[in-house]
């Protein structure tokens, strides 16, 4: 029974609980009100059609469910595709009876296979005497099932890694902090942040690069990746020093969040409108949508970097300002 009351006694005991019962309902919550109505808002899918506006494909296609869009020429279209100003580029030859659908790797699958189904359907509206033959080509396509997900690891297995480490940090610091100051600790614990920064992005992408085909120049990954780390590292040690004990829930906390607004699976914009936005202010949906567009296009992740950036300078000034005030206090209470 003494045992029984210690274990109860401490703080980590009470928080495996919390553990236990916050994060499956968590999740379920999360997102069942997050991926609620996605088949209704078919809407927010943009659909790029080759020809001009008052062409008569293209006003047959108004009354569809998707936001439809005219495009000078196929190249145009393919550009905004790319840029993820559109998720579909149709263009109707009238000469080969040919209907050519465009596809991005980096779309996410669930809108992908909806454009693929609407295109079939197109076609078969189309057909007339001379029917319309259809050839869906998706840009940038892979082959390698392995280097389809790699988006997924470099970007979200790097947050799962930042936060254990910070578990351990932290739990470092509570038994040390009777022998150093809070700044000593905290400078300590930045040498070896910088020493993940050093060896693990090389590490990662040096073995992605082993294992699979990449095409992407070595240096940007590497570079991009530096930034991912130093993010996550940085916005699961604010949250140890804004809620302290139950940090590691709260970094859990934001797992299915990030998952969710990756749009690896559903596009962001088909969520629920609360979470439309919300993956602009987490690590894990900029690093996905960055190593999507570096692995499968070499495009630009001039936003995504942007984002990160403001992420990691956010979060280390926040943690410096409470890191700062807690030292205050304690001096405080050693006067006292």
């Amino acid at each position: 029974m003494n045992a029984w009351k210690d274990v109860w006694s401490m703080t980590q005991t009470k928080v495996g609980l919390v553990f236990a019962i916050v994060v499956p309902l968590l999740f379920l919550v999360v997102w069942m009100t997050g991926y609620q109505g996605t088949t209704e808002r078919l809407d927010q899918l943009n659909v790029g059609v080759v020809g001009e506006a008052n062409d008569p494909f293209i006003k047959s296609l108004e009354s569809a469910p998707f936001t439809v869009q005219a495009m000078a020429t196929e190249a145009k279209g393919l550009e905004a595709l790319d840029a993820s100003e559109v998720d579909l580029v149709l263009h109707k030859d009238d000469a080969t009876h040919q209907l050519t659908a465009h596809v991005s790797q980096t779309n996410a699958e669930f809108a992908n296979a909806i454009l693929e189904r609407a295109t079939e359907t197109i076609s078969k509206q189309l057909n007339g005497e001379q029917a319309f033959t259809t050839s869906i080509v998706t840009e940038h396509a892979v082959t390698d099932f392995a280097l389809s997900m790699l988006p997924l690891v470099l970007g979200f297995v790097i947050y799962i890694a930042a936060m254990t480490m910070g578990i351990q940090f932290n739990l470092v610091s509570t038994i040390l902090k009777s022998r150093h100051t809070k700044w000593n600790l905290f400078w300590s614990r930045q040498l070896l942040h910088g020493i993940v920064l050093l060896v693990v992005p090389l590490l990662l992408i040096s073995m992605a690069h082993l294992l699979t085909d990449i095409t992407t120049p070595f240096l940007n990954l590497w570079a991009f990746e530096v930034l991912v780390v130093a993010t996550c590292i940085a916005v699961t040690q604010m949250n140890f020093a804004i809620f302290g004990p139950i940090a590691p829930l709260v970094n859990v906390a934001l797992i299915p969040f990030q998952l969710m607004t990756a749009g690896n699976i559903v596009p962001a914009k088909m969520l629920a409108p609360f979470y439309q936005s919300l993956g602009t202010f987490l690590p894990v949906p900029n690093a996905v949508s960055g190593f999507g567009r570096l692995l499968f296009m070499d495009g630009s992740v001039g936003a995504q970097v942007l984002h990160l950036s403001f992420l990691f300078v956010g979060s280390m000034l926040v943690t410096c300002l409470l890191t700062a005030t807690k030292k205050e206090q304690m001096n405080d209470e050693l006067v006292a």
